[in-house]
């Protein structure tokens, strides 16, 4: 063990103690923490939901599977499951204490993208310590990452904690390690065709090329979900919440987070007056605007918390506002029967604050109260599916009350008995022990203790509401209303208050396609990204919108990432020519660089956005009025361009553009960057190996010429040290090398040159014919 790694252990541990923490977590013979010794990482970073804890130090199942049907093709021994070593164990606290306490960040990063990859590492590694740790270790894990999640996320979560926790607190004996990774990392294009050997269509569409499309939706899948969300009937109470979330999402940019926890109060109207003081419309502006309230994240100052509800407001177009304001409108008016049975909870810390301990409450009730099941007699099939379709009408409290009412009507004049599920529900928690749980004990109007039977009269056995919140706590501690607070800057922020409160864990209604009572249920749910994700099938589990309510096998089998719909609107935001500090404004940004990262357009929809006098345009055709937007956006530099300024500030734009017309086909897009020099009458002469120096090259950050070119410095570099290792001392590898060195430091020079730029302005001209010597022949 290396003194960095005790060093930062030992941080660890005075974090720990400084926060009453116990740093021992005693662990089963799997790895798992005994029952109530496990860290709440949520409550030590301040939050309050989700909850994230860490509790398993053991191996990861899936993990252990990949490695071992590995070693039994080879003929090696499988590992078996078990506790990692305690220095494996101490690492991966100290990070936690670390991550939680000096850097600040979540509950949800700390648990999903630091502890899971640090268990991934340590269940591949578990042979050696940490500080012993191969890169063979970890090129194995990454590999491993790769292979159990298809994006790559996980392998790249592994890479990262490399060079943010091994190499950035020196813990391994031979480091730094990250670097032996860049390689490995990188995703080469399959498509290695030069320029000049595209059809003017191969070229003309590259044009049409998003950079890094793969961040924005999937057409089919993005106009499916709209076709869903704007046109069908929900299902379910549910999915009316995730049709409302996602409306809002779409039409705003907002991120999952930002847009499951709007709160109920979410209107804001801003007022604008002129300099009289008067309504600005009469001015021939605006006078009012609509705003959403919202809680932005990433908008914590440096070193402050990630727990606390940072408030923003987010203008909504006027085009917008009148579907922004139905939208939020229903979801407030479906969702205010459980806003007010969650305050009631919060405010008296019980679990049916509507009754007293000691009252009797009629079981009819109590099985909607724990359940949410508005039905509890048998009816008949057609009328039980009116009810369902007149509730989700509106879900108001007054069809609800005039099911309850009928049910009552039908079960005392013994018109019906109770369901399956209502007698199969009492038989059920009757049997468990009271001792341990508290067991629903049935009673009569007397409060004595009786049976069930067979009777249909169902209003005469009671239980009383005490047993009932004492069974809660104890046996269905899951559908316990969340209550928390949280913080704010300058007060507390009261669960109660968010706008897409839920019932938790409807069962009926989610799963057995019935429909839940919302003003009876005690088991309120605060919202949280769950409820969008796991919807679009960014979690590969339960049933999506897609195959609940797609036309066709292939709409029904797709899938969307629900930030790709924030990108998707920060790119039509540009294309349509909105100024980068609004779009930045908008998204709650701190400088425009951010917005730049989200802009997928393609070339051709970036110079669409600059205008040319059409008579102008009209006279150049396609191909030349692509290229004269390139001089005026700055992309483009090289002779022609240099031409091209010099004969406008001589002889006037008309003659410059003239001039561009005949010279236009000097426009080429190379594996590299831009090439603005024609070859009409002869090729390149360097056959487009613009990285030895020539002139005419300018730099552009589109991601597949960066990846060419990291490509290329590796290739070279592997070159180098493989002439290098020759022994031979021969004018040939002396030539090689230089050869090589030449192109490498052109390579590095054009990475290191902006957008637009020329990386070689002092270069040879190799369209110019080569100057004779005086030995060659003429």
């Amino acid at each position: 063990m290396n003194t960095h790694f005790k060093a930062f252990v030992q941080l660890g541990k005075e974090l720990a103690t400084a926060n009453s923490i116990v740093w021992e977590i005693p662990l089963d013979i799997n790895g798992s923490a005994l029952k109530g010794h496990e860290w709440d990482i949520t409550a030590l970073s301040g939050g309050v939901a989700p909850k994230h804890r860490l509790r398993h130090l053991g191996s990861e199942p899936s993990v252990l599977d990949a490695i071992n049907s590995t070693r039994l093709s080879s003929g090696l021994p499988a590992r078996t499951p078990g506790a990692f070593s305690h220095a494996w164990q101490d690492l991966i606290k100290a990070t936690v204490m670390e991550q939680v306490f000096v850097r600040r960040n979540s509950s949800g990063h700390v648990a999903n993208n630091v502890v899971r990859p640090l268990r991934v590492l340590a269940t591949i590694a578990s042979e050696s310590e940490p500080w012993r740790i191969s890169t063979d270790d970890i090129a194995l894990a990454v590999n491993v990452g790769n292979m159990l999640q298809a994006s790559g996320k996980l392998g790249d979560l592994i890479a990262g904690l490399i060079r943010v926790v091994f190499d950035g607190n020196h813990l391994a004996d031979s480091g730094p390690l990250y670097p032996t990774l860049s390689t490995k990392r990188l995703q080469p294009r399959l498509d290695r065709r030069a320029g000049y050997l595209k059809s003017q269509t191969e070229i003309r569409e590259s044009l049409e090329d998003r950079k890094r499309a793969e961040l924005l939706p999937e057409r089919r899948a993005f106009w499916e979900l709209v076709r869903i969300i704007m046109t069908e009937q929900p299902l379910s109470f549910m999915d009316e919440l995730r049709f409302a979330a996602i409306r809002i999402m779409i039409l705003t940019g907002f991120r999952i987070g930002e847009a499951t926890l709007l709160p109920a109060e979410w209107r804001t109207d801003r007022h604008y007056c002129d300099s009289t003081k008067q309504p600005a419309g009469q001015s021939g502006g605006f006078s009012k605007a609509l705003m959403i309230r919202h809680f932005a994240e990433k908008q914590q100052a440096k070193g402050g918390g990630s727990s606390i509800l940072i408030d923003r407001t987010h203008y909504v177009p006027e085009m917008f506002e009148e579907i922004v304001s139905g939208t939020l409108n229903r979801a407030e008016a479906i969702t205010a029967p459980l806003r007010r049975t969650l305050q009631k909870q919060t405010e008296t810390g019980r679990v049916f604050p509507h009754h007293q301990p000691g009252d009797l409450v009629p079981i009819t009730q109590i099985y909607t109260n724990l359940t949410g099941n508005a039905f509890w007699v048998d009816m008949a099939e057609d009328r039980k599916r009116e009810w369902i379709k007149r509730c989700r009408e509106n879900y108001s409290i007054e069809c609800f009350d005039e099911l309850q009412n009928t049910q009552m009507h039908m079960s005392t004049q013994l018109q019906a008995e109770a369901t399956a599920a209502f007698r199969m529900f009492f038989r059920r928690i009757a049997a468990i022990d009271s001792r341990e749980h508290g067991a629903l004990a049935l009673r009569n109007s007397s409060g004595e203790a009786v049976a069930l039977g067979s009777r249909r009269d169902l209003q005469s056995f009671f239980i009383r509401v005490e047993d009932a919140e004492r069974y809660v706590r104890a046996a269905t501690a899951s559908k316990i209303s969340d209550t928390e607070y949280f913080d704010l800057a300058d007060r507390r922020f009261a669960s109660w208050e968010f706008l897409f409160l839920h019932p938790k864990r409807s069962l009926n209604e989610e799963r057995n396609s019935g429909i839940c009572d919302i003003g009876r249920y005690v088991a309120v749910g605060r919202p949280d990204a769950t409820m969008i994700n796991m919807s679009l099938g960014e979690q590969k589990t339960g049933e999506t919108l897609f195959m609940r309510y797609g036309q066709s096998d292939e709409d029904r089998s797709a899938t969307l990432t629900s930030h790709a719909l924030r990108h998707l609107q920060n790119t039509e935001l540009f294309r349509l020519g909105v100024a980068d500090t609004i779009i930045s404004k908008r998204f709650n940004r701190r400088s425009t660089a951010q917005s730049y990262e989200y802009d997928h357009r393609s070339l051709a929809e970036e110079l669409d956005q600059l205008e040319l006098p059409i008579d102008v345009e009209a006279a150049l055709g396609q191909r030349a009025s692509t290229v004269a937007k390139m001089i005026q956006s700055g992309k483009a530099s090289g002779p022609i361009v240099d031409s091209f300024k010099l004969v406008q500030k001589n002889e006037g734009d008309a003659a410059a553009f003239e001039f561009l017309k005949i010279e236009a086909d000097g426009f080429h897009a190379t594996p590299y960057g831009h090439c603005l020099n024609s070859f009409t009458v002869d090729p390149c002469p360097k056959h487009l190996e613009c990285f030895a120096g020539c002139r005419h090259l300018s730099a552009t950050n589109l991601p597949e010429n960066r990846a060419h070119l990291r490509t290329l410095e590796l290739k070279l570099l592997d070159a180098i040290e493989i002439a290098e290792a020759r022994p031979s001392t021969s004018i040939g590898r002396t030539n090689q090398i230089d050869h090589a060195r030449v192109r490498l430091d052109g390579v590095r020079a054009l990475l290191g040159t902006t957008e637009g730029e020329r990386p070689f302005p002092d270069g040879p001209d190799f369209s110019l014919p080569d100057r004779k010597g005086v030995m060659d022949e003429y």
